[in-house]
């Protein structure tokens, strides 16, 4: 009864949060933001030279790229939170995986607005799927499918999913049924297996030790779930157009996690058990981007030419553990905060050029920082950016015509004004635990952070772009 009651009550809050402006806002065209957790640029570049990820090729020869910056400790539901709100940790109040009651965040413990809220504050339609930090849903104009963690056959791993029986998961709650018969289907056992194999793993030897098993089954999880919110946009985003669509793919994050050792052999002094096993599992990670670049295509293509894209990731991935196995065996790592990618393209981008100087020497510009993307998505929807915001514009990427355009909106102090104050609700129990355990399982230390530290952001410039001889790899 406590549960039920917190959440009434912060749903009521949320609501009264979101007190809507009869203005609508004008946006330069409308806008997909693609977050993917975990794309590196080491892994991307050599797929691009030898034409394996077409599609992101494609979006950074009409538009800018470059390396993003990003927060240390690389904490992903800090980091998506900051992404989309423009706001440091201490801002926003999401400070980790856990609170220091060991409690699961959810959306309702937010403080300021996110963008969806913006967005609806100024009379846009919004699209989220998957994004992190988003149960309960929010009413807004437009759909939301939360994040929410799920038990199932393919454990020890959290990416988001969905439940029958847990409420708010959906907004409007009359598209509940709906997409929850696309996520059952789209999570079935047997079609994340035949995904697998057909993108991901390909033909596995039957000899796998447990510990190889445990890590290409963590993995089909994060398969289930990507595969799961792409079926749920891709049936939605059709029928109702929106100004802002938010889309979240994780997959990249965990398979650089697990098969990193695999896939950059050379970078450890220790190997598998099994040589069989480890030339089968060598190409994981760069299909599993092969296949978001797959999907991100179809959302490309559904979102029409005239919309503009920004692919985001939070952070990068490098080696781990190089000298010995850990106790989990995960073997790549971002915590030193490497910088994740930024790529843009459609109205309102500039086309960046260089081309030629990133396939031949991976030179590669910095494009702002992760509290970038919420003023720049803002300043492409018409909406002026707030001085509260700890970042500014990615003027780089912009057009001049897009630059004039966005600062003649100006800036507020604040878009938060009359937002409902934040409030624990908690998630059901089963919920938690599994959240901790999955977690725990990528490697993380799952230590309540405290709340009167903040993350730092970290220089990208401190990081190299590692290339290899296009032959250096039997993957490419």
């Amino acid at each position: 009864m406590r549960r039920c009651a917190a959440l009434a009550l912060a749903l009521a809050l949320l609501a009264a949060g979101c007190d809507r402006s009869s203005k609508r806002a004008e946006p330069i065209a409308p806008v997909f933001l693609i977050g993917i957790d975990g794309l590196e640029w080491s892994v991307l570049h050599p797929l691009i030279r030898a034409g394996r990820s077409p599609n992101l090729a494609a979006l950074m020869q009409r538009g800018s790229f470059g390396k993003l910056g990003t927060l240390q400790p690389t904490h992903s539901p800090v980091i998506w939170t900051s992404v989309a709100t423009g706001k440091s940790r201490k801002q926003h109040g999401i400070f980790g995986f856990l609170d220091g009651d060991r409690g699961v965040y959810t959306s309702s413990r937010r403080r300021g607005r996110a963008l969806w809220n913006i967005a609806d504050l100024h009379g846009l339609t919004t699209h989220v799927f998957g994004w992190w930090v988003t149960w309960p849903v929010e009413p807004i104009r437009g759909v939301m499918v939360s994040a929410t963690s799920a038990g199932g056959r393919i454990t020890k791993n959290w990416k988001g999913a969905l439940l029958p029986g847990i409420p708010h998961q959906v907004h409007p709650p009359e598209l509940t049924d709906r997409v929850l018969a696309i996520a059952r289907d789209a999570g079935a056992p047997d079609h994340v297996e035949r995904i697998a194999e057909r993108e991901v793993f390909g033909p596995l030897p039957r000899d796998l030790d447990a510990r190889e098993r445990d890590l290409v089954d963590q993995t089909l999880w994060s398969i289930a779930s990507d595969e799961t919110y792409f079926e749920i946009a891709k049936a939605l985003v059709p029928e109702r157009p929106a100004d802002l669509t938010m889309l979240y793919f994780g997959g990249p994050d965990v398979a650089g996690h697990r098969f990193w050792r695999h896939y950059r052999p050379w970078e450890f002094s220790w190997s598998g058990s099994s040589p069989a096993a480890d030339a089968a599992l060598a190409c994981t990670v760069p299909r599993y981007y092969q296949w978001v670049d797959r999907m991100v295509g179809e959302m490309v293509a559904l979102a029409g030419e005239d919309a503009t894209i920004l692919i985001v990731s939070d952070h990068g991935m490098h080696a781990t553990a190089t000298s010995a196995p850990n106790e989990r065996y995960t073997t790549g790592d971002h915590q030193d905060a490497p910088p994740g990618v930024l790529i843009a393209a459609g109205p309102g981008v500039a086309k960046q050029g260089g081309w030629d100087a990133f396939l031949e020497r991976g030179a590669l510009p910095t494009r702002g920082n992760v509290y970038s993307i919420a003023p720049t998505v803002l300043g492409l929807l018409g909406i002026p950016a707030a001085r509260d915001m700890e970042g500014s514009l990615a003027r780089e990427i912009l057009t001049p015509a897009a630059l004039a355009r966005i600062d003649a909106l100006g800036a507020v102090d604040t878009h938060d004004a009359g937002f409902r104050e934040p409030e624990r609700v908690e998630a059901p129990a089963d919920r938690e635990d599994e959240f901790v355990e999955r977690m725990a399982a990528l490697g993380y230390i799952l230590v309540p952070e405290a709340p009167e530290d903040d993350a730092v952001l970290v220089d990208p410039e401190r990081f190299q772009l590692q290339t290899d001889p296009a032959d250096a790899h039997p993957c490419y």
